[in-house]
């Protein structure tokens, strides 16, 4: 099942395409705007969320160690924010999941930089 996950959601989700199925999804939540729009953005990290943690279990690349947990706690953070009454959490919007969205994936990178740097593999093992 995880391999066929992966095949599917792959050639969306990674590349140009992943780009732009990214700043699509932000964009759509972002115009629905308010609960709505934020359980949109949160559909779109989880589903790379569930990506990159099931990529790293498969392929241990360095980035999805930082990506999967953190894009899984972002989702969540947000449909929570999205579900839960009153104002507690009004802070959490839409723009607010998208900028925790790219410094997730900026440490992600950036670890799995470091980690070729010192070792010249880009996996952990």
């Amino acid at each position: 099942m995880a391999g066929s996950y992966l095949r599917v959601t792959g050639p969306v989700l990674r590349g140009p395409a992943g780009v732009l199925i990214a700043v699509a999804s932000f964009a759509a939540g972002g115009a629905v705007g308010g609960r709505a729009g934020l359980a949109i953005a949160s559909t779109y990290v989880t589903v790379i969320g569930v990506y990159c943690l099931v990529n790293f279990l498969r392929c241990r690349e360095t980035r999805c160690a930082v990506t999967g947990p953190g894009f899984l706690l972002t989702a969540a953070l947000g449909f929570a924010a999205a579900l839960v009454p009153g104002s507690a959490l009004s802070w959490y919007r839409t723009g607010t999941e998208a900028i925790v969205y790219l410094v997730i994936l900026a440490v992600g990178y950036g670890l799995e930089q470091a980690v070729a740097t010192r070792t010249g593999r880009r996996v952990l093992r």
